[in-house]
């Protein structure tokens, strides 16, 4: 499968209200789980996961986190992008300092070499100002799809 096939446009969820990762976390699985991406397993696979290894990233542009569970919860890859109306604690990876964060790509795994090449794809689209300020102003998610699976390709 490649990377532009793990975007989906019924995974694109912008502008969620949400009062904390846990619930940002909760919303975001079940939506997951009804679509049939994730196993019931995924949302605290993804909790315990955040709590022993933090997924925020911040770039001179924007902050963002890369939530992901472990492949055994995964039922198929994606990439899930949520935008949340306003901004969530969440720790840095690697560092575990604080930041807030209001976009995430939820990252649905099955072999761990992709997770490798996905995160350094999306390290160095946040790097890019062009893209954030583009990426930060699309509020449609049928816009949000097309403009991400050009940048995938």
């Amino acid at each position: 499968m490649n990377d532009q096939d793990m975007i989906q446009s019924d995974l694109i969820f912008l502008n969620l209200d949400a009062e904390s990762r846990v619930d940002l976390y909760q919303q975001v699985a079940a939506k997951l789980l009804s679509r049939g991406w994730v196993k019931p397993s995924y949302e605290a696979a993804l909790n315990k996961r955040e709590d022993e290894f933090p997924t925020g990233v911040v770039s001179d542009y924007i902050s963002i986190a890369l939530p992901h569970a472990n492949p055994e919860n995964i039922n198929k890859p994606f990439v899930c992008v949520v935008t949340t109306k306003a901004p969530i604690q969440m720790l840095q990876m690697g560092y575990n300092t604080e930041e807030k964060a209001s976009t995430f790509f939820f990252l649905g795994i099955t072999k761990s070499d992709d997770q490798l090449v996905l995160l350094q794809k999306f390290m160095a689209l946040i790097q890019n100002q062009e893209f954030v300020t583009r990426f930060t102003k699309i509020a449609d998610p049928q816009e949000m799809f097309n403009y991400l699976s050009k940048k995938f390709k």
